[in-house]
């Protein structure tokens, strides 16, 4: 009865994945026969743009690579003396002057590019001098005599010359050789046999073509040269809409459904409009579906025969997989599955789930290493604390001393001394307040700056210091006695080293949620052997050891401090650079007003 009862539990799940396979595989149909072509469809102008934007920027690059060449071709001819002389209008020129002119415009055609029509010199007063001069000297009605001077190299889209022929041409600054102030233009009109010739090598399949429209919405290029030079409007290319700089889209252009795409050229404000008949991008579309549809239906038939003899091959190894996780969700880490089955999925599954209970019983004592160390890491911190406490030599008594001292200076009108001492006093009462041991950081500047008066005392003349902290950052939380520290090392290594003639200047500045102290002197330098002992003793207080036998207050202690507080990410760096000086920066969390007991 009971292996009946398994036979009836396995056929009932069987004939329920069973039937989801195949609602499933119908509902794959359905979605297919219906999304099919829209997202056909959405790809084929996706393509189009992308071809045609390809396409476009090649047909740029070439536009504005010839034009380029044409401009650096002319540097000699612009630059020369009778160019120049003319253009000027100083003096008259003979005949022989001119024609010396002509021949250079002509060898300069004859070496260069042979489809230029006309050169022309136009001085800033509108004298025109012209290779093939018309008939009637008259140019006030070509574009180029029109166009306001600007300065700058201007490219003039297609128009007609007086005698029908479509040119573009290019108007060209010409500057003083001496006094650099603009004399005229050089304007080169030519063919657009070079621009024919790209636009026809670039083809967009067999029916397909691009054209070019100025931002004057006038007709650059085109295949029908009937329509170079005129307006848009005048053509039927009014038809098109080609306000839409954004996609590709789908208009009516000679009778055909066909993809239009624009895209804008950048360096002249012109438009390069791509035209291809729909069908020729998407006479795949059907071809697509039909396959879809016959792949879909030859699964179907596969799935109805093999779908049960796949089941009987899962459902068992599911259920041992199934039977091992129950255990090891009631706590049995010792448990692991053998071979299940023949199928490569199962055996890596199998692998997995071992790697798996291996990797959570390694975890489960990692967490105690670590719930370990963080203990390890407390009782360090407290022994630094302590330690620092213990190296406070009776610092009361010193402090009170000092105190005396400085009302003895005052009575015997001795203010250096009373300032120095009455300022160590400060300094050690500071130091010997360890009851909070984060304060704000405004409160270890003022302690700061009384250490660098008694360092300017020992060196009056020589020793110079600067505190430059943005009072944005004075509220920061910092912990107590980190900086006096530091520039006491600065004043050993950098100011002591050069008898006293250094400076030091501390800095601040934020970088991302942190605080970077900066603490600078001009000193010689430490070479890099001290460099590397620095370093290593920073690594070391870094580590687990305990910090006895290392000095208290010093750049160890201050960054296994800084460490044991914010984290490794935190602490105390050194770069030196040996002749020049010595950078000590200490990284902080930037806290600001975070509550605090202040000692």
């Amino acid at each position: 009865m009971r292996q009946r009862f398994k036979f009836i539990q396995k056929t009932s799940l069987t004939a329920r994945m069973f039937t989801l396979f195949i609602s499933l595989s119908i509902l794959v149909v359905v979605i297919m026969a219906s999304f099919s072509f829209y997202f056909y469809n959405k790809a084929v102008k996706h393509d189009f743009q992308t071809i045609t934007g390809e396409a476009s920027e090649r047909l740029s690059y070439h536009l504005e690579f010839y034009l380029k060449q044409m401009l650096q071709s002319t540097g000699t001819m612009i630059t020369s003396t009778l160019t120049q002389e003319w253009l000027k209008g100083e003096r008259p020129f003979t005949s022989d002057e001119v024609n010396e002119l002509y021949k250079a415009f002509e060898m300069y055609i004859s070496f260069n590019f042979r489809e230029i029509v006309n050169l022309y010199l136009v001085s800033s007063d509108k004298r025109v001098l012209a290779l093939n001069p018309l008939k009637n000297n008259d140019y006030s009605y070509e574009p180029w005599f029109q166009q306001v001077p600007s300065g700058k190299t201007t490219a003039l889209p297609t128009y007609r010359t007086s005698n029908g022929q479509p040119v573009m041409s290019m108007m060209i600054p010409v500057y003083s050789t001496q006094d650099v102030n603009l004399i005229g233009n050089l304007v080169v009109e030519f063919s657009l046999s070079e621009v024919t010739g790209t636009f026809m090598k670039s083809r967009l399949g067999a029916n397909g073509f691009f054209f070019m429209l100025s931002d004057q919405d006038t007709v650059i290029y085109y295949p029908n040269v009937n329509w170079l030079g005129l307006p848009r409007q005048e053509t039927e290319l009014a038809s098109l809409d080609l306000t839409n700089l954004s996609k590709s889209t789908i208009q009516t252009w000679e009778g055909r459904k066909s993809l239009v795409d624009v895209t804008r050229v950048e360096q002249t404000g012109w438009y390069i409009v791509a035209i291809v008949p729909y069908q020729e991008i998407a006479s795949g579309l059907n071809s697509a579906i039909n396959s879809s549809i016959i792949t879909v239906a030859i699964i179907i038939i596969c799935l109805i025969g093999i779908i049960p003899l796949i089941l009987r091959k899962f459902i068992e190894p599911v259920k041992r997989m199934k039977s091992a996780m129950e255990r090891v969700s009631r706590g049995d880490l010792s448990v692991r599955v053998e071979h299940i089955s023949d199928i490569n999925e199962f055996q890596s599954l199998s692998l997995s789930f071992n790697k798996m209970v291996e990797q959570l019983t390694e975890s489960i004592q990692l967490v105690a290493e670590l719930e370990l160390k963080e203990v390890k890491l407390q009782l360090h911190q407290q022994e630094a604390t302590i330690h620092a406490l213990q190296n406070q030599i009776n610092p009361h008594l010193l402090y009170n001393t000092l105190g005396i001292i400085s009302g003895i200076a005052s009575i015997e009108d001795s203010p250096l001394i009373g300032t120095i001492s009455q300022n160590l006093a400060d300094v050690y009462r500071y130091a010997a307040s360890f009851s909070n041991m984060e304060v704000k950081l405004r409160d270890e500047l003022t302690i700061l700056r009384k250490y660098l008066d008694i360092i300017h005392v020992r060196f009056p003349k020589s020793f110079n210091s600067k505190v430059v902290i943005h009072e944005k950052y004075l509220d920061a939380r910092i912990l107590k006695l980190t900086l006096q520290p530091l520039v006491e090392n600065a004043v050993k290594y950098g100011v002591e080293a050069r008898g006293g003639g250094g400076a030091i200047i501390v800095t601040a500045y934020a970088e991302a949620n942190d605080l970077i102290i900066e603490i600078a002197d001009n000193g010689p330098g430490i070479d890099e052997a001290k460099q590397r002992t620095f370093r290593q003793e920073l690594l070391v207080s870094s580590s687990d050891d305990p910090i006895h036998g290392r000095e208290s207050l010093g750049l160890p202690n201050v960054h296994n401090r800084i460490r044991l507080k914010y984290g490794e990410h935190y602490g105390v760096a050194i770069h030196s650079f040996p002749g020049r000086g010595t950078v000590t920066s200490i990284r902080i969390p930037l806290k600001a007003k975070e509550s605090a007991a202040e000692g």
